[in-house]
C-alpha cells in the first residue's frame, strides 16, 4: 500500500466517542471503520509520540506496552494492535488493529486540536498533508481541553 493513496476520516461525536474511517484509495466508498472512547485515542497518542523514533530505526517487535488505558503491540511496520483495559483493570476481550496511517494521523488530529485551541480563532484546524503522508483528514468543529495530567477531553460543539 502506498501511504500517498490512503485516506483517514477522524470525526468526534458528542457522547466522547471517536470515530474512524480509514479508506485504501481517495476516491474509495469501501472503508474500515472503528469507534473508540477519547481517552483511548489520547493514550494512543501519547505512546506513539514516546515509542514513534523507535519504531521509525525497525526496533521490532514491541511487545505489550502499556500506556495509560491501552496495552500496544506493533509486530509489522503497517499495523498497531491495541487492547484498553476495562475499569478494573483487566484487558478487554475485543481489541483494535489499526494501520499505521491511522495512528499517525490520530497525533497530528489532536496537535492541530491544540493548536487551534491556542490561538483562539475557534476555526477549524488546517491539515498539512506533508505531515499525514498526504492522507486527507476530516475534522469536525471541537475543543480541546486539558485535564490534570496532561490528559484531552474532546469535545464537539
Amino acid at each position: 500500500m502506498n501511504k500517498q493513496k490512503q485516506r483517514v476520516e477522524i470525526k468526534p461525536s458528542g457522547d466522547g466517542v471517536i470515530k474512524l474511517r480509514y479508506f485504501d484509495t481517495p476516491r474509495s466508498n469501501r472503508y474500515y471503520s472503528w469507534k473508540m472512547p477519547a481517552n483511548e485515542v489520547n493514550d494512543i497518542v501519547r505512546w506513539w509520540e514516546n515509542e514513534s523514533i523507535q519504531i521509525r530505526k525497525r526496533h521490532l517487535p514491541i511487545i505489550d506496552s502499556r500506556c495509560g488505558s491501552v496495552l500496544i503491540s506493533i509486530f509489522t511496520q503497517t499495523r498497531v494492535e491495541v487492547r484498553a483495559f476495562d475499569q478494573y483493570g483487566c484487558l478487554k476481550t475485543l481489541g483494535y488493529s489499526l494501520p499505521r496511517t491511522v495512528v499517525e494521523c490520530l497525533g497530528i488530529w489532536l496537535q492541530n486540536g491544540q493548536q487551534s485551541q491556542k490561538s483562539g480563532n475557534g476555526k477549524e484546524a488546517k491539515i498539512c498533508s506533508e505531515k499525514c503522508f498526504n492522507s486527507s483528514l476530516i475534522m469536525g468543529p471541537r475543543r480541546v481541553k486539558t485535564l490534570g495530567r496532561g490528559d484531552l477531553s474532546l469535545e464537539t460543539s
